[in-house]
């Protein structure tokens, strides 16, 4: 296997995952009653609503993960306005080692509520105590999305990541299993919706919970439990289609229409500023081919390429980083694909067809769904199996309404990691399929025995 080689300065003295588990930095106290212990999840909460790249996304995050998959043409970047954003992923890879410690970072104060607040009858301890509960899932669902090799029809064998849920400062966990940080991720979740929180400032209520949880197990494999939980959140948030739908998707900062969690909501004029920038920066890289002839003979009719695509083959979206229904639809029209259901997910794939394009005919049976584009760059489903008509379809529709949300880079990933390349000056950077999970960081591995990197990586110095 060819090796990534990037730089990393790291020495022993450095911070490690047991520094950034710390409970008791210099100078400061564990906090003693409920408002206290919130004050430790709103320094989070309001990063994301300013726009935080570590645990919800904001415009940064999503352009870049956008600028590692497929949706955009590199070869085709225009400088020097292109190069503010990443050639390819393997310019970014060393930069995960800080994510990673940023998401333990995290759930080190998680961790902090849920071991020691003891106001935990109130409503404010319930909603302070709930919403530790659903941050913690969330960064371990991150984690493992992003360092974790993924689901491809089993997860027999597949490494998880460290699991932390108390303080011990002496503790250097290894890796646990796959299936037992998705076990994790499924326990706190639905005990954060256990604590139904009430007070809508914390963010996490119970809809948002459920909403990772079809995401946690679609993304596992899962696909019973991902259709049932999308299923519920669907009858309360129904698709949105016309005009309500535009309105929605052309709210830069505003959470509205059927979404049902976003970040970057608070919209000064700093933030507008910045925004404007990214927004101006995508635009040096126009589509690819492939992506434009996904709406051929449907460019008028369909909604979302009037919304995508601007003029010159450029883009023309907002970008988001938010949970909203269609997401959900597509969840369970695939999560019933795999699940043998194929009119129950031909009827939903139909269905997101209609809210879409104008007059749009639905398919009747699978006997008339286009056929599999043989040169598409994803040969295999989440399971390795062959594409299907069906599937396809599926997948070129999370691809068309899903584009400039952060989802395709895991749509590669999750559907074959299949590797790419560009180039640039006289050469090729190629993605190579290791590429799509990122490098533990290496101050864990120096300072934890038995730590596993990732494959790919183990040559790194």
């Amino acid at each position: 296997m060819r090796k990534f080689a990037f730089t990393i300065f790291a020495a022993m003295s450095l911070l490690s995952c047991t520094d950034y588990l710390d409970i008791k930095p210099y100078g400061k106290t564990i906090p003693q009653t409920a408002d206290e212990f919130s004050s430790l999840l709103h320094t989070h909460l309001n990063e994301i609503d300013m726009g935080e790249e570590v645990i919800v996304g904001n415009i940064n995050s999503v352009m870049d993960l956008e600028c590692y998959a497929d949706n955009l043409e590199s070869i085709l970047t225009q400088y020097p306005a292109g190069a503010f954003i990443p050639l390819y992923i393997g310019s970014h890879l060393s930069n995960k080692q800080n994510l990673y410690e940023d998401l333990y970072e995290v759930i080190r104060d998680c961790n902090l509520v849920i071991g020691y607040i003891e106001e935990r009858d109130s409503q404010l301890g319930r909603d302070v105590l709930g919403t530790a509960y659903a941050m913690r899932g969330v960064c371990y669902y991150n984690l493992l999305r992003d360092f974790c090799e993924p689901y491809d029809g089993s997860v027999e064998g597949k490494l998880g990541v460290p699991l932390v849920t108390e303080f011990d400062m002496e503790a250097k966990p290894i890796r646990s299993s796959f299936s037992e940080v998705v076990g994790r991720v499924d326990e706190d979740l639905r005990t954060a919706i256990s604590y139904d929180i009430q007070d809508p400032v914390f963010r996490f209520n119970s809809d948002v919970a459920k909403g990772y949880l079809a995401r946690l197990h679609f993304w596992a494999g899962n696909y019973s439990q991902a259709a049932s939980y999308a299923s519920e959140l669907l009858q309360k948030y129904p698709l949105l289609g016309g005009e309500a739908y535009r309105t929605m998707m052309e709210s830069e900062m505003e959470k509205t229409g059927n979404m049902i969690f976003k970040s970057y909501v608070i919209g000064d004029s700093s933030h507008q500023l910045g925004y404007n920038g990214y927004k101006t920066y995508i635009q040096a890289r126009p589509f690819s081919r492939k992506f434009i002839e996904l709406f051929a003979g449907e460019e008028d009719t369909d909604i979302r390429y009037s919304l995508s695509v601007g003029q010159d083959r450029v883009n023309n979206k907002c970008a988001f980083a938010c949970l909203r229904s269609a997401e959900l639809q597509l969840i369970l029209m695939e999560s019933y694909y795999h699940l043998g259901r194929e009119q129950e997910a031909l009827t939903a794939l139909n269905d997101l067809r209609r809210n879409r394009i104008t007059g749009v005919t639905d398919y009747a049976t699978v006997a008339d769904l286009p056929p599999v584009d043989e040169d598409d760059i994803i040969k295999v489903d989440a399971k390795g199996n062959p594409l299907t008509p069906l599937i396809y379809a599926i997948l070129c529709e999370r691809r068309k309404e899903l584009y400039l949300e952060g989802d395709r880079w895991y749509e590669l990933k999750r559907n074959g990691r299949p590797e790419m390349w560009t180039a640039y000056q006289g050469r090729k950077y190629t993605t190579y399929s290791y590429m799509y999970t990122f490098p533990i960081s290496i101050r864990d591995l120096v300072l934890v025995d038995g730590l596993i990197q990732n494959p790919g990586y183990e040559n790194v110095e």
